[in-house]
């Protein structure tokens, strides 16, 4: 035989492969020769299956065996023309290791050069001919030549040829399609050199007798049968043989196969056997291996085709489409929706190939869009497979006719179920005229023990459920049976009695967590309640019963299409009633995180308001007020939300509840704040915080994810501030933000930090503590999607850098924070946000625009925002004194107007701020005891925070003017 070996030494050798001038040779290396002319891949004798980007790939890899080819080079060879994501080269260098078992048992082909490209660094012989390949001697065996690699069973197999080196029956269980069959080959295959008289396959598929299950063993082993029980012959002929025997597809003859295997082993020493079957032997000596479905990617998973294709069963899709139209590449905008196909096919192989098969006829997105119909689109056949494999139908129509009549029954009812279901479900829904609970606890076990019902334990509870394609198969024996309406009756039925049950919890996470797994079947229930087959009364009610729970997963858009079908099904005898009350509050909450405070949301709060007061629930009027307050107090209309604030305290009242006092004083504190009548603030919110209940609290909070007690204190902080008392405030608001961390809602946390940026930037010395509080807000709405308070940490951000000079990037920031506290109705900064805004603008020679901005403001504002009115006025005072042709005068006037609404509301805060402006103007003027009388009046009435930033200015400013 001519060759032309080469063997390679460093990956710097200079050795070069000689390549004869005719196209026909090989290269062969390792078990394998390529024929590139003939686009063939051989193992020994077997011919491998190998796509052609791959097949072109290893043909440059080995034409250059040695030398370094880059990443591009190989692009441009092998996708010329081509503009192609560089993940797809790392794709079919993938798909080329696994084919060639590279990195298995220390064999090495393929070398990576981190961000330059790829080395075949294995031997490689150039062989003229194919007729030179000298056939490898192999032992006795009836294998069939494997077509197509197997994917992502690597560690299945190893671990199966390790358990068959200790123990003597292995039995490979799992459903249809799962692909027992082929890991069993393949294990069969890897094992050959360690049975010296052979292995064997028996397909017991085309076997209809049981009592033909030794005979079959006989035929395949060659071995003459002379009596009417072979049995005794075979263990004779087989006693002394170290031979594996691979039992296939025993399941319809399960007993037979089982009795054969026990007395084979019993008389033989060194024979093993693995068998694969939907379900186990009940052998003597069995051990049993469940075939998992292949990893598919989870359904959160936002992942690029590199990272899709680290789950073996987007592998296995991407392999069998390039199989299938021969130029497929995965790209990062399909991968998500491969990673879907793969996830609804429950990772079983065979749907996964069939569904590959089609991407030819529908694309993946349509091919994704169109699974529903899993039978119809998996219907594809595969000529030389097994009859039983041809179809997804026909497989699983295999495992059907080998049940019982009442398994039958059972199973097609199953299918009813979406998500999973639970014994008590099973009994309720799917039991049968005449059956006990425990007649369908045998047949659910049995249908388990068949791999035709999974069973999932977890958290010491089992739940069942069927995989998605074999649900499919069984909906449609269900509908051949004409009971599906029956069946969705009973279904919707029990998850709405179950929801209603009166020992269900009443604390929303609790509910939550109890009936979450649910989920899937309330929306199956309650699609055929509203459709023209189903019942809408019942609808309804499930609708009323699961509203909870929608709002507690944050299923809102959902929750409110859900609810709005149920109140237009409404009877009108059920209008007033508990019913609609309950249906409106889920409607009012959905819409208010949906659509946000329109005039729907308020009309169906106010609907609800006025249901409660007629039923005289307390509960839910304190709910609708509540709403109705925020609402009031967001837009704001201050005196409306004050008279919410005096009517919630009336309906506590009428409670007895110490936490609805509470809640009450909590609402009155916070709107007298907003109205600047900080004195009654505080007294409110001390209170508020002083009797509160924990038990409240906590409920209200798990109803609405805000905290009364963290709004409490971060508010009360800043009437501190107000009132004078800034060291106070700081620690308050200190408060407040140790206490929200903890908390599991998001939120409460950016109610904290908000109030603590603004009495920080306010009453802190240091503008870096203001700073870490304006940067974790941004981050944290960010990250929960609060536009309001992520507006309100870029002003706070702008703030800090107007305190630091860079008045440019300050205004950019108010600019910014400013839009998004409008875009989200969110009044209650704008107004001193936005006058820090104007004197930015000033600073940076803009007076006449800053000028501009607060007097459009001032004509716009139907509701004056009173709690910083005073320091609204000092700022505009500010900027006329800075404009080009300063106004000293009408500065002057509105110093005056700040100073007299400060003393008036009793912020002793807001006194200083401006009483340090007038001072300053005073100076200017030369009128220097009039200054000192004005600032000392205001610093003496201070007991404690001299440190912090106003009353250091303050001081700064008396010592100047002495």
């Amino acid at each position: 035989m001519n060759t032309h070996p080469i063997v390679l030494g460093s990956p710097d050798s200079s050795d070069a492969l000689t390549l004869p001038t005719s196209n026909e040779y090989g290269l062969r290396f390792g078990p394998f020769c390529l024929f590139a002319n003939q686009g063939v891949l051989l193992e020994g004798e077997r011919p491998v299956r190998l796509g052609s980007r791959a097949l072109a790939i290893l043909t440059i890899l080995l034409e250059r065996a040695g030398e370094l080819v880059s990443k591009n080079e190989l692009l441009d060879k092998v996708w010329p023309d081509v503009n192609i994501e560089p993940a797809n080269l790392t794709v079919h260098i993938c798909a080329l290791r696994r084919t060639l078992s590279d990195g298995r048992a220390g064999v090495r082909y393929l070398v990576n050069v981190p961000g330059r490209g790829y080395r075949f660094v294995a031997p490689v012989t150039v062989v003229n001919s194919s007729t030179d390949i000298a056939p490898q001697e192999s032992l006795p065996h009836n294998l069939p030549a494997c077509l197509t690699p197997l994917i992502g069973r690597g560690e299945a197999i190893l671990e199966l040829i390790d358990d068959l080196s200790r123990h003597r029956l292995i039995n490979i269980v799992g459903p249809a399609g799962i692909g027992k069959t082929s890991v069993a080959l393949d294990v069969a295959e890897k094992s050959l050199q360690l049975y010296s008289h052979g292995i064997w396959l028996i397909d017991l598929s085309k076997i209809a007798e049981p009592s033909l299950v030794p005979t079959a063993l006989a035929s395949a082993l060659g071995l003459q049968v002379r009596s009417n029980d072979p049995v005794p012959d075979l263990v004779v002929g087989l006693k002394n043989k170290r031979m594996l025997l691979v039992l296939d597809n025993c399941e319809h003859v399960i007993d037979a196969a089982a009795t054969l295997a026990s007395q084979i082993l019993r008389g033989t020493r060194d024979l093993r056997i693995l068998a694969t079957s939907r379900e186990t032997l009940n052998a003597e000596g069995e051990q049993v291996f469940r075939l998992a479905p292949l990893p598919s990617p989870p359904p959160s998973a936002r992942l690029g085709a590199v990272d899709a294709l680290a789950y073996p069963a987007v592998q296995l899709f991407v392999e069998r489409a390039a199989a299938a139209t021969n130029q497929f590449d995965l790209t990062d905008e399909d991968a998500a929706a491969v990673g879907d196909i793969c996830r609804k096919l429950d990772g079983i192989p065979l749907a996964i190939e069939f569904a590959a098969a089609r991407t030819n006829a529908f694309g993946i997105r349509d091919l994704a869009s169109h699974l529903d119909d899993r039978l119809q689109i998996l219907s594809v056949s595969r000529r030389a497979s097994s009859p039983r494999h041809q179809t997804i139908g026909t497989a699983l129509d295999w495992s059907y006719q080998i049940l019982g009549d009442d398994e039958q029954i059972l199973f097609r009812r199953l299918a009813i179920f979406r998500g999973g279901f639970t014994l008590d479900a099973a009994f309720e829904v799917a039991i049968s005229p005449g059956w006990t609970t425990y007649d369908v606890a045998n047949g659910l076990e049995s249908l388990v023990a068949k791999s035709l019902v999974a069973a999932d334990v977890g958290s010491g509870s089992v739940r069942f459920r069927l995989l998605e394609t074999t649900r499919a198969y069984a909906l449609a024996k269900l509908s051949d049976g004409g009971e599906t309406d029956l069946l969705a009756r009973m279904h919707a039925v029990y998850y709405r009695n179950l929801l209603e049950a009166p020992d269900a919890p009443s604390d929303k996470h609790t509910f939550a967590g109890t009936h979450a797994p649910e989920i899937d079947n309330i929306r199956a229930a309650l699609r055929w309640a509203f459709s023209p087959h189903g019942e809408k009364s019942i609808g309804v009610s499930l609708t009323t019963a699961s509203s909870p729970l929608w709002m507690a997963m944050s299923l809102l858009a959902e929750c409110r299409n859900w609810v709005e079908n149920a109140l237009d099904h409404l009877d009108e005898r059920e209008r007033g009633t508990r019913q609609e009350m309950l249906l409106q509050k889920a409607l009012a909450s959905s819409l208010l995180f949906t659509k946000g405070w329109q005039s729907e949301t308020h009309a169906t709060w106010e609907r609800t308001l006025e249901i409660a007061e007629m039923l005289g629930d307390t509960e839910y009027q304190l709910s609708a007020i509540l709403a109705l307050w925020g609402f009031h107090i967001r837009f704001p209309n201050y005196p409306k939300a004050l008279a919410f604030a005096v009517q919630s305290a009336d309906v506590a009242k009428e409670s007895e509840d110490s936490g609805s006092v509470a809640m009450a004083a909590w609402m009155g504190g916070v709107t007298q704040h907003h109205m600047g009548q900080f004195a009654g603030a505080r007294s409110s919110l001390q209170h508020a915080l002083s009797t509160d209940s924990d038990a409240s609290r906590l409920v209200w909070t798990a109803r609405i994810a805000y905290d009364r007690r963290i709004d409490g204190l971060s508010v009360l902080g800043n009437v501190l501030w107000i009132q004078g008392f800034p060291a106070q405030a700081l620690q308050t608001s200190a408060i407040a933000v140790a206490e929200a961390r903890p908390l599991n809602y998001g939120l409460p946390l950016c109610v904290a930090l908000g109030w603590t940026g603004i009495t920080t930037w306010l009453a802190g010395a240091d503008v870096s503590n203001c700073e870490v509080a304006a940067a974790e807000l941004i981050e944290r709405s960010k990250q929960h999607g609060f536009v309001s308070y992520h507006g309100l940490g870029q002003c706070l951000m702008g703030a800090c850098r107007m305190r630091q000079g860079a008045s440019t990037e300050a205004r950019s920031l108010f600019s910014e924070g400013i839009r998004k506290l409008d875009t989200a109705a969110y009044k209650v900064f704008h107004p001193i946000f936005l006058g820090a805004f104007a004197l930015a603008t000033a600073a940076t020679g803009a007076a006449g625009e800053a000028l501009g901005m607060l007097e459009e403001f001032e004509r716009k504002e139907s509701h004056p925002n009173y709690w910083c009115l005073a320091e609204l006025l000092r700022q505009k005072g500010e900027v006329l004194t800075v404009q080009r042709s300063p106004d000293l005068v009408a500065a002057e006037g509105y110093f005056r107007r700040s100073l007299d609404l400060a003393r008036m509301d009793g912020g002793l805060g807001w006194e200083l701020r401006t009483a340090v402006s007038l001072g300053r103007l005073y100076r200017q003027n030369g009128r220097h005891k009039e200054a000192q009388a004005l600032v000392r009046s205001a610093y003496n009435r201070f007991t404690e925070g001299f440190e912090t930033s106003d009353l250091l200015d303050a001081k700064a400013l008396l010592d100047d003017l002495a």
